[in-house]
């Protein structure tokens, strides 16, 4: 078909970012972009077979849990052009240090094809890495960052997030794109989707609109309102999927919003950390202390770890069971109370709380 490619890959951030490239550059051209979180070695070939000869351009993510298979599903998609969202400890079961991960996903460099092009995180620990990997094969480097100088820079500006704005610095010319208000956290996300749709259609021609419908992926981040009875709880509902990195993101992310009201974190475990697991799941507890999160819920076996070195008067309960998950957020948490939700899929919370909608 000669449909140019993208293929994104990394530790986290794939499918929202996926998503944010997808839906914007669909209303600009007609785009292909896989389905939910179709990055494995089912999901991929099937969102191939979807191409259509009215596609323009596809976008794909590529996941792995192991060394190889980000080579396999590139050299399916053959990319014209590759990102690399950030390395961080997911999947680390596999592997024995986080260096190895990186170098698992720098696997998609070695079939992009002979003149294309790699957008990498210039923030990241590995960029240097992967840098000099592609210059090796010839690739056209593209960066984008949100701290240090790259082609593609997020501004971060207290006036433009209170006017549901965002700044992206490129060619040392300042663009100005309108958001809807909980997608200024995403700063990273937003610098990289510029990056890629520039290579599409000149960034001078883009529209200041193009992000401001877009609608983000159940499970990742949408802050909605959940009716219970005769109360009404935020939710801010992060229960797809969890990593060391995605965590901390998102508790970040939490601890940003104002409100009198409580706020609560329910936690399940990070699986496929391996033996890192115990190290990972205490260190989060750090992130945690130092936010106004007032009480933490915790279901599973080695979120424990975090629960313990959390502060005496954030602890909130281990709960062993779905049912004591429900009659805590049925019977603990009052009227307009913040909640935050994240865990592994395989914790079952994201199945519980889509019950909740």
């Amino acid at each position: 078909l000669g449909t140019p490619i993208v293929a994104i890959t990394g530790s986290a951030g794939k499918t929202s970012l996926k998503e944010l490239i997808g839906q914007s550059l669909n209303i600009l051209t007609p785009t292909l972009y896989s389905k939910k979180s179709f990055n494995n070695q089912y999901g991929v070939p099937l969102s191939l077979f979807n191409i259509d000869k009215k596609h323009k351009i596809g976008v794909f993510e590529i996941g792995m849990d192991k060394k190889g298979e980000i080579h396999k599903l590139s050299n399916l998609i053959k990319p014209d052009i590759g990102l690399i969202t950030n390395i961080s400890y997911a999947h680390i079961k596999n592997f024995n240090s986080i260096k190895g991960i990186a170098e698992a996903k720098a696997e998609i460099i070695n079939n992009i094809t002979i003149g294309g092009k790699i957008i990498l995180n210039s923030d990241d620990s590995f960029y240097n890495f992967f840098k000099e990997k592609a210059l090796r094969r010839g690739l056209k480097i593209i960066s984008f960052s949100k701290k240090n100088r790259s082609d593609f820079q997020f501004i971060d500006n207290d006036k433009n997030r209170i006017k549901n704005t965002i700044e992206i610095k490129a060619n040392n010319k300042k663009y100005k794109f309108k958001i809807n208000k909980d997608l200024y956290n995403y700063k990273l996300n937003l610098a990289a989707a510029v990056a890629v749709i520039s290579n599409f259609i000149n960034i001078d021609k883009l529209s200041k609109n193009m992000f401001k419908d877009y609608i983000q992926p159940p499970g990742r981040g949408n802050l909605k309102k959940i009716k219970l009875k005769q109360k009404t709880i935020q939710l801010l509902d992060e229960s797809y999927n969890s990593n060391p990195l995605s965590l901390k993101f998102s508790i970040e992310k939490f601890d940003k919003i104002k409100t009198r009201h409580t706020k609560y974190l329910l936690l399940g475990d990070m699986l496929e950390l391996g033996k890192f697991a115990k190290n990972l799941h205490s260190d989060i507890a750090n992130n945690i202390n130092k936010t106004q999160i007032n009480k933490v819920y915790v279901y599973g076996k080695d979120i424990i770890y975090t629960f313990n070195k959390l502060r005496t008067q954030k602890r909130g309960k281990i709960l062993k069971s779905y049912s004591q998950i429900l009659r805590f957020i049925r019977n603990e948490i009052n009227n307009n109370d913040y909640l935050m939700v994240k865990g592994s899929n395989s914790t079952g919370l994201n199945a519980i709380i889509k019950k909740l909608n």
